[in-house]
């Protein structure tokens, strides 16, 4: 069910016990010279839309929220808000669903930048809210292991404006999928501890033309695979959440 088409009786209505607010968050920024700024937000629109297909009487989906922290990209061009007003935004509102009676929200997350202020957002609210139970997932993380399963273009092809998004579009809005999208971007630490150390860096300093993948690898066929993938395994998150097992 869609929580913005619902009257506040049938909101009252609801076993806030059981159905699960799904607060989708993506992005409005550059993916490439291929994709648009809403690439995120479409597609997590969509997910979240086959999420709530599957279980239309389980979860109380809210519109995705389509600003988000996005500084890395704002040389070549974003919409971006700073860290603190992104998880004031996010705690806020998942506060709104708690204090209207929701014992437990899921937010879906569809963007990479929007990890670590979802971190601490969660850690705001629990401090605020003891007895709540408010859970954050990617996507692409809950799907991980059926993802692998589609993919083609290797360990590097398949990030930011990749071979996935790129397939995602395809499905969802191929009129605005440019013909011309360009072979694999993106560096990567030559250093053996490149993936213990952090540094954060920004997608020009990382990339040629803002994408960090091999978007010549998507085709619509897998988009199809890929946004189902990611729509059953969130399924599954809801599940395990109203069972107790998360």
């Amino acid at each position: 069910m869609k929580l913005g088409e619902m009257t506040w009786p049938e909101l009252k209505a609801l076993d806030k016990n059981k159905v699960v607010p799904v607060y989708p968050i993506a992005s409005f920024e550059q993916h490439g010279p291929h994709l648009p700024f809403l690439t995120d937000t479409l597609e997590t629109q969509e997910i979240v839309e086959r999420l709530d297909r599957r279980l239309p009487d389980d979860v109380a989906v809210l519109p995705t929220q389509w600003l988000g922290y996005s500084f890395h990209h704002t040389r070549l061009g974003c919409l971006t808000a700073t860290s603190e007003t992104h998880i004031n935004v996010i705690t806020e509102t998942v506060g709104c669903l708690i204090e209207v009676g929701f014992e437990k929200v899921m937010i879906v997350n569809g963007h990479g930048g929007n990890e670590a202020d979802m971190a601490v957002a969660l850690q705001k609210l629990k401090e605020k809210y003891a007895d709540s139970r408010v859970y954050g997932v990617a996507y692409w993380k809950a799907a991980h292991e059926r993802l692998e399963k589609i993919r083609e273009a290797g360990p590097h092809g398949w990030g930011h404006a990749g071979e996935m998004e790129t397939s995602m579009m395809l499905v969802i809005r191929p009129d605005l999928v440019k013909e011309e999208r360009g072979g694999l971007d993106g560096t990567h630490p030559e250093s053996a501890y490149g993936d213990q150390v952090s540094q954060f860096l920004r997608i020009d300093e990382m990339t040629e033309q803002g994408v960090y993948g091999d978007p010549s690898f998507g085709t619509k066929e897998k988009g199809e695979r890929m946004l189902d993938a990611a729509a059953e395994a969130l399924a599954e998150v809801v599940g395990d959440i109203q069972n107790g097992r998360l």
